[in-house]
């Protein structure tokens, strides 16, 4: 008989995944599930405006109207409501328009310290400098300044109708690497404010 030692190898165990991969796995599932309803609201949220679109703003006969220049921008509508404000979006730059009714018959400079006021609370870190006048394509007067927050740049201008009877605040903020041309159509944007109830 043969004394010699018999080695007998045991069928290898198949390898089971450990937990961790299988809730690593269920994890993302749910992830995935949960956020493509948060990624398609998103992006319903923002609606393409054709260059040239013509945007009024304010409720009934008090109306400002704003054109928009060059292609690309989007509109949020979850932050839009042509009775009160607008806000754009395009390649590095928000563009805000909103409504301000003047009961109290405030004038532009006391509009702007309001502005100032209500741009520091909203955000420390939100600096806006001192206005000076301007005039815009369609004849419309008003003031205009320096707007920073964190590292973006831009203005805040604010356009009132003879009448003084509201306003229209728009402030532009610009990331450091916009493209030029993208914030010159942004401040054409800005503008282009007119008042058709002066013209009629």
């Amino acid at each position: 008989m043969d004394t010699a030692a018999v080695t007998r190898r045991l069928p290898r165990r198949p390898v089971r995944p450990r937990r961790w991969a299988v809730v690593a796995v269920l994890l993302v599932m749910a992830a995935l599930t949960a956020g493509w309803p948060l990624i398609d609201s998103v992006l319903a949220d923002k609606e393409p405006v054709p260059s040239g679109t013509v945007l009024e703003l304010g409720p009934g006969g008090n109306m400002a109207a704003l054109r928009v220049t060059g292609a690309g921008w989007r509109l949020s509508k979850s932050r839009s409501d042509p009775d009160s404000s607008y806000a754009l979006s395009r390649g590095g730059v928000d563009l805000v328009a909103g409504y301000v009714d003047l009961s109290t018959g405030a004038g532009a400079g006391q509009l702007w310290t309001g502005l100032r006021r209500v741009l520091s609370v909203a955000d420390q870190d939100t600096r806006l400098g001192g206005p000076r006048p301007v005039t815009s394509t369609a004849g419309a007067t008003g003031l205009t300044g320096a707007l920073t927050r964190e590292n973006r740049v831009g203005t805040a201008t604010v356009w009132v109708p003879p009448e003084q009877d509201f306003a229209v605040q728009i402030t532009v903020l610009a990331e450091p690497d916009t493209a030029p041309r993208t914030v010159a159509d942004a401040m054409a944007v800005a503008r282009s404010v007119a008042f058709p109830q002066e013209a009629s």
